[in-house]
């Protein structure tokens, strides 16, 4: 809308310019078509700071001073942070564990344990309990079922863990009580049963 604004007004600009010209040429009065001149600028000006190119640094200003939340995905494995610099380190762990949850519904539950930094995702999903299960049984199947996908998605989930609250951090994933078939750290895998 302001970028048609902004093209009328050059236009009417240039119109307007000719018309205070000519009546200069031909001895008239020229108050009317500068009134209009003058009229055309203002709201072509303002229609130029309104066009995204412009607005866009106030708006940037506006997101970053507010706290950004990305959504997480498995299977994007999207980043997330909390950009909130007054928040406390127990504000933004809770936060992160609330947008993990949320992304990782599917999958499974999400707990946090803050004296050990650990994340752990609970998987409740019976198709990639049943795709573990088989696994297990014949680790030779990880590329057919994926697996090497699915792992280089947490693995950069678990560095948007690092770059939204700092070194130290692991995510965790296990099927009910057993032992982790998946651990990351500050972005690498520390443990992979199928390999």
């Amino acid at each position: 809308m302001f970028l048609g604004i902004t093209i009328l007004g050059v236009i009417f600009i240039v119109i307007t310019a000719f018309s205070v010209v000519n009546a200069s040429r031909r001895g008239e009065s020229k108050r009317s078509s500068i009134i209009v001149l003058v009229i055309t600028i203002l709201v072509t000006v303002g229609a130029i700071t309104q066009l995204p190119f412009w607005s866009a640094s106030s708006t940037h200003n506006k997101t970053t001073q507010t706290s950004q939340q990305s959504s997480l995905s498995s299977q994007s494995g999207q980043a997330f942070a909390t950009s909130d610099k007054t928040a406390t380190r127990a504000e933004n762990e809770k936060q992160v564990k609330t947008q993990l949850a949320k992304s990782l519904v599917k999958l499974g539950t999400v707990t946090f344990d803050p004296a050990s930094k650990t994340y752990t995702l609970t998987l409740t999903n019976k198709s990639l309990k049943k795709t573990i299960k088989g696994l297990k049984a014949d680790p030779s199947q990880a590329k057919a079922a994926k697996w090497p996908k699915f792992v280089d998605n947490f693995t950069k989930t678990s560095q948007s863990l690092k770059k939204a609250l700092g070194p130290g951090y692991r995510l965790v994933m296990r099927v009910g009580d057993q032992s982790p078939v998946l651990v990351f750290k500050d972005g690498y895998v520390t443990k992979n049963i199928f390999e």
